[in-house]
């Protein structure tokens, strides 16, 4: 009986971590979700590519977000474009290495602190809507709170995104420099794996302040949270390629996104289906574009 119930103990584990793993890949694989598979098209008989995005959203949002990004570039390109997601920032740049993506949606800090590890090349940045390549970090607070600014963040507690990011390796140097604040000073300090992520916690009130990057603040904003303060930086993120990429695919990426006619009427509709971050266009990069954040970088000691 001893050994019988040892056996059953063991393979009670078993079971139990296998629906552990199964949950897992459920989580970072899109197509589990049945409401948001996306439609194969079999009849297109087109090659497939793939389009990674890194993991600043969760993956619902991401799908809701970028599905409609692969419909177009389907309808715009020779090849019929998937989503294919990993489950952390630097996963995608190890998908673009081994060629498993031809392109993906990537953050600034990972394109900068990996672009030699990965042979790594950037194509194009998106545009804000005021049509400039220009990316603001936002500090967000429930609007019911008394915070006016940075300066009143003494004491506080603050959620920031996930240390892959330029937001979650910056912004303690940044509130340090900006006001003398430590991150000694705060009641606590979490990170998080997703900037939407962020700012539920603080509408929910489990911290007072966060941060996250600007589509998602002002998304905020319509739920009861408010900016206290913007950060501009210097570029948007990148879309990258790696040296597994062929060209036909580049050049065709590029064309199809550098024709979109954001102010055209008809484009207007689709585009608000889009991530946001997409919707309003699109100009040509270079790896120039990314030395601001280098030199940022290398105030924190994150770069030689």
């Amino acid at each position: 009986m001893k050994k019988s119930g040892q056996f059953y103990l063991i393979g009670l584990l078993i079971i139990v971590v296998g629906i552990m793993w199964g949950t897992y890949q459920q989580a970072i694989d899109i197509t589990t979700f049945s409401q948001f598979k996306p439609e194969k098209k079999a009849s297109l008989h087109k090659p497939v590519r793939y389009f990674g995005v890194v993991s600043r959203y969760t993956p619902r949002e991401i799908f809701q977000g970028y599905q409609p990004i692969m419909d177009y570039l389907t309808k715009n390109t020779s090849y019929q474009f998937e989503l294919k997601l990993s489950s952390s920032y630097e996963g995608t740049a190890i998908q673009l290495a081994r060629g498993d993506i031809s392109v993906a949606a990537f953050g600034s800090f990972l394109y900068v602190t990996h672009k030699d590890d990965y042979d790594l090349e950037v194509i194009l940045q998106p545009l804000n809507k005021d049509g400039e390549s220009i990316n603001h970090l936002m500090f967000i607070a429930h609007e019911s709170k008394s915070i006016q600014s940075i300066r009143d963040l003494e004491g506080l507690s603050i959620v920031l995104p996930s240390k892959e990011s330029l937001t979650g390796q910056w912004m303690p140097l940044y509130i340090e420099q900006t006001t003398g604040i430590k991150f000694n000073d705060f009641n606590s300090i979490e990170y998080v794996s997703h900037h939407t992520t962020v700012a539920e916690l603080v509408l929910s009130g489990e911290f007072d302040v966060g941060v996250v990057k600007e589509p998602v603040a002002e998304m905020a904003i319509q739920k009861g949270l408010k900016i206290i303060h913007s950060v501009p930086v210097s570029a948007t993120s990148p879309l990258v390629i790696s040296a597994n990429t062929d060209s036909i695919t580049k050049d065709e990426i590029i064309d199809a996104f550098l024709s979109l006619k954001i102010q055209s009427n008809e484009n207007k509709d689709f585009l608000k289906n889009w991530d946001e971050e997409f919707s309003y266009g699109f100009k040509r990069s270079t790896d120039a574009d990314y030395d601001p954040i280098r030199k940022i970088l290398k105030s924190i000691n994150n770069i030689p």
